[in-house]
């Protein structure tokens, strides 16, 4: 039974005012379809919180125009260390370009806000 189908069944789908349902494409989302489906609820900006998995693929079908980073006094390594993008990742030629907008410390910690450049 679809995921979607249990939420219903168990009463879970009442705690919330809309629930989409996006199109997939061999087991991943189709974020242009779930991005037009929320346009149509009137949703014109939307805060994506997530691991780098989640990132790339929003980034991957071109929907994100602003990234906010975190730089946190802690150095992780290794194959398994989590990433702001996972995945395939981006050739350099196309990897979106960013552009910085803000710089704020609180604490130990390092905000970068960056807007994507489209120009190219």
């Amino acid at each position: 039974m679809p995921v979607h189908k249990k939420l219903i069944e168990n009463g879970a789908t009442s705690q919330f005012d809309h629930i989409i349902y996006a199109k997939t494409a061999s087991g991943e989302i189709d974020w242009i379809d779930a991005f037009q489906q929320l346009a149509n609820f009137g949703i014109k900006r939307l805060a994506i919180l997530g691991g780098g998995k989640l990132v790339a693929s929003v980034l991957a079908a071109g929907l994100v125009d602003e990234l906010w980073l975190t730089v946190c006094p802690l150095i992780l390594g290794g194959a398994d260390a989590p990433t702001p993008v996972e995945g395939e990742g981006f050739l350099a030629d196309l990897a979106p370009k960013l552009e910085l907008l803000a710089v704020k410390q609180v604490g130990q910690e390092v905000f970068l806000h960056y807007k994507v450049d489209r120009t190219n």
